[in-house]
C-alpha cells in the first residue's frame, strides 16, 4: 500500500499535441520502393507511473491525422491523401533529473495504431477521379504495430519530445507481393499536470 501511495504521488498526467512527418516506403514486385512524405499533426494525453528509481512506463492516447497533396509532370497529375489514426503507445522511460526543474528522459516502446479513415483522389490534367475509401476494398489494413524511441526535456511544468516509430507489419493485404511500411518522426510540446 505504501508504494502504491508513493507511486501515485509522483504520478504524472500530460497533456500534448505536435508535428508527424510520416514516410511510407511502398515496395511493388519488380520495381524499385517508393517512397511518399506525408505531414501532419498529433494531439493527446499521457500518464507516466513511476516503477523504480529512474524508470517508469507512460502509456497514452493520440488522434493523429496526416497528408499530402503531391502532384507530377508540371502539375498534371496529382494525388490526395488523407488518413486519421489513434495510437496507444505504451513506452518505458529512463529519467535524470539535471536541475531543480529539469528533467531528461529516453523513451522507448511499442504503439498500438488503428486507422480511423484513410481517403485518396487521383486528378489528371484537372479532372479528379471520386474519393476512395482506402479500407473499404480491404486491402489496406487498419492495424499497425510501430516500434520506436525518443528523447525529451520536462521543464518546470513543460515537456518537449523528438521521436521515431517505426512499421512492424505490411499494410499492404493483397497477394500480388507488395509492402507498404510507414515509419514517423515527430516533435511536440505538452503541458504536465
Amino acid at each position: 500500500v505504501m508504494m502504491t501511495v508513493a507511486t501515485n504521488s509522483f504520478a504524472q498526467m500530460s497533456v500534448g499535441a505536435g508535428y508527424l512527418h510520416s514516410n511510407d516506403q511502398v515496395t511493388l514486385k519488380g520495381i524499385d520502393p517508393i517512397d511518399v512524405g506525408m505531414n501532419g499533426a498529433y494531439a493527446g494525453v499521457s500518464y507516466n507511473l513511476p516503477i523504480a528509481g529512474i524508470f517508469g512506463i507512460t502509456p497514452g492516447i493520440y488522434y493523429s491525422m496526416i497528408y499530402t497533396n503531391d502532384s507530377a509532370f508540371s502539375g498534371q497529375i496529382g494525388t490526395k491523401i488523407r488518413e486519421h489514426y489513434i495510437n496507444i503507445p505504451a513506452y518505458l522511460n529512463l529519467g535524470f533529473q539535471i536541475a531543480e526543474n529539469a528533467r531528461f528522459f529516453i523513451f522507448a516502446g511499442p504503439t498500438a495504431q488503428l486507422g480511423l479513415s484513410s481517403t485518396a483522389e487521383v486528378s489528371v490534367a484537372g479532372n479528379s477521379s471520386p474519393k476512395t475509401d482506402r479500407y473499404k476494398d480491404g486491402n489496406y489494413s487498419r492495424t499497425n504495430l510501430l516500434l520506436g524511441g525518443g528523447l525529451g526535456l520536462n521543464i518546470s511544468r513543460f515537456q518537449i519530445t523528438a521521436g521515431y516509430d517505426q512499421g512492424i507489419f505490411n499494410l499492404d493485404t493483397t497477394d500480388d507481393g507488395t509492402k507498404w511500411i510507414k515509419s514517423y518522426a515527430k516533435a511536440g510540446i505538452a503541458y504536465l499536470f
